[in-house]
C-alpha cells in the first residue's frame, strides 16, 4: 500500500517482505507447511491473505507479520499451485477453494460453494463487492450474487 514494499509467497511455505528501492529483504514468516499459492492484500491495507498448499488460508497483521487468524474448511483442498484466494472490497469477507466467509475478523466459513464439480482454482470480487465470481478446474464459472 505504501509503495515501497513487496510480498512475497514461496515455495517453502514463508512469506517474505522486501524493500522494493532497496531490493532488500526486511522479513520473513513460516507462512505454511507447504507452498503458497497466492497472496491478496487488504484495501485498508492492514492484512494479508495467504493462501497455501497445507489447505489452509492465513490472515496476517501487515504491521507485526503475526497470524491473526486461520481459514479452514471440511473438503475445502488447495489443488493447484495457482489456486487463488482473495479479499473482499470492503475488507470484511474472504472466498477460497469452495467456500466464503461472513466476517473475516470472526475467521468463520458461511457457505460453501456446492455448485463447483471440480476444484474450485480461483475466486474474484468485482471491484463493489458483488458479485463473487469462482472459476474451477474443469473450466465451469460461478457468478454469486
Amino acid at each position: 500500500m505504501d509503495g515501497q514494499t513487496i510480498f512475497s509467497g514461496h515455495v517453502n511455505g514463508n512469506l517474505r517482505l522486501w524493500d522494493f528501492q532497496t531490493e532488500k529483504l526486511l522479513s520473513e514468516v513460516a507462512a505454511h507447511s507447504l507452498a503458497i499459492t497466492s497472496i491478496s492484500l487488504s484495501r485498508d491495507g492492514n492484512v494479508i491473505l495467504t493462501s497455501g498448499r497445507d489447505n489452509a488460508q492465513n490472515l496476517f497483521d501487515v504491521r507485526s507479520l503475526e497470524v491473526c487468524g486461520t481459514l479452514r474448511a471440511t473438503g475445502n483442498r488447495v489443488t493447484s499451485n495457482w489456486s487463488r484466494s482473495c479479499i473482499s472490497p470492503d475488507d470484511n469477507h474472504v472466498a477460497a477453494g469452495s467456500f466464503h466467509t461472513r466476517s473475516m475478523s470472526r475467521a468463520y466459513v458461511v457457505s460453501t460453494m456446492e455448485e463447483h464439480t471440480s476444484s474450485v482454482l480461483c475466486c474474484s470480487w468485482s471491484g463493489l463487492g458483488k458479485p463473487l465470481a469462482s472459476a474451477d478446474k474443469s473450466g465451469v464459472v460461478c457468478i454469486w450474487t
